[in-house]
């Protein structure tokens, strides 16, 4: 990212994005060749960047912990990559973060014709970098975490639906949580509405009202998410973000 005192004071690259973000894809190959080989999996990508500067990017996997069992029914894995930087206050001052990560959980989902609930458990790992360095800083450095997550997908009715996630991370504590109320009117092919963001630590806490666009078919097995709204992080001003998300489908007969 550029900023006024020139490119040599960038706090990353985009050779350092590029890098981490084909070091994610090599890792989810692995995984899903590896331990996530099931008949069905769920392959995650997806990129959310903000006004301030703020950048979520991730790719993930989930997969049936057993090779002939189906998703949503059962026990699973669940494996995770992701880059985070962000801003926040502390003392008056800007603080820079940036957080790559990784985790590895297993779960549990149940379905039924009106949606489905799932519960993960595991560990994550991040490494957070902070400028200026800010010794005091709870979630500074390198740190595992047990890591808890809730899902839930219902359907109200035939055309309205309400999607939630709840993930904890304990040690230092830190939560996101995700809530969307979403329409689908019978003229259109995907699923619109609005989602609000917590997320927080002990450093700093943000919230998010969007719009969002969900399940827009672009291939077979293989939908994308977008979003654009606000977000406000405690101590500084607010902003505007924006992001895409695929999901696909493999494997599914």
């Amino acid at each position: 990212m550029m900023n006024s005192h020139g490119r040599d004071q960038r706090f990353f690259s985009a050779n350092a994005s590029i890098k981490m973000l084909v070091v994610a894809g090599m890792w989810a190959s692995l995984a899903c060749s590896g331990p996530v080989s099931a008949r069905e999996w769920l392959g995650l990508t997806g990129l959310e960047s903000g006004s301030r500067h703020d950048t979520y990017a991730f790719v993930g996997a989930v997969a049936p912990l057993a090779p002939d069992a189906t998703l949503g029914k059962g026990w699973v894995q669940r494996y995770w990559l992701d880059w985070l930087e962000y801003r926040f206050d502390s003392n008056s001052e800007e603080v820079r973060a940036r957080a790559p990560g990784a985790s590895a959980m297993l779960g549990y989902q149940a379905s039924d014709p009106l949606g489905f609930v799932a519960a993960y458990a595991g560990l994550g790992y991040r490494n957070t970098k902070l400028k200026p360095d800010q010794p005091d800083a709870e979630t500074r450095g390198g740190q595992t975490a047990l890591q808890l997550l809730g899902e839930i997908d219902h359907r109200i009715t035939s055309a309205c639906r309400l999607t939630g996630a709840v993930q904890l991370a304990l040690g230092p504590d830190s939560y996101w949580t995700r809530i969307k109320f979403l329409n689908k009117p019978s003229t259109v092919a995907f699923w619109h509405g609005v989602e609000v963001v917590f997320q927080g630590d002990p450093d700093y806490r943000t919230f998010k009202a969007g719009f969002v666009l969900d399940e827009w078919g672009v291939g077979r097995g293989l939908a994308a998410n977008f979003k654009l709204g606000a977000s406000r992080t405690k101590g500084l001003k607010t902003g505007a973000y924006a992001g895409i998300e695929l999901v696909g489908s493999f494997g599914a007969q």
